[in-house]
């Protein structure tokens, strides 16, 4: 899947003003976004993609302990001799 902001996957914003539009494409240009903007009366502002691009979700970390990893509860144990052993 392409990145937001790229020429396959451009920023779409609807907005009601020009203000606002001229906001979001003054922000996309200065990180060399592609975009698109719509100004569309009849529904609400959306600048969700913006927003999703300049602030991008962290991925997910893992937190598996290996059985013979120090215990995450701090005892000081190995895992399988601490909560692991339930």
């Amino acid at each position: 899947m392409a990145n937001i902001g790229s020429k396959k996957r451009p920023i779409v914003a609807r907005v009601h003003t020009e203000e606002r539009a001229q906001y979001v494409a003054e922000t996309c240009k200065a990180h060399g976004w592609h975009f698109i903007i719509g100004f569309e009366m009849d529904k609400p502002e959306d600048i969700s993609d913006l927003e999703k691009a300049l602030n991008p979700p962290q991925p997910l970390i893992s937190t598996k302990v290996g059985r013979n990893d120090p215990c995450p509860c701090g005892s000081g144990k190995k895992y399988k001799k601490c909560c692991g052993a339930a």
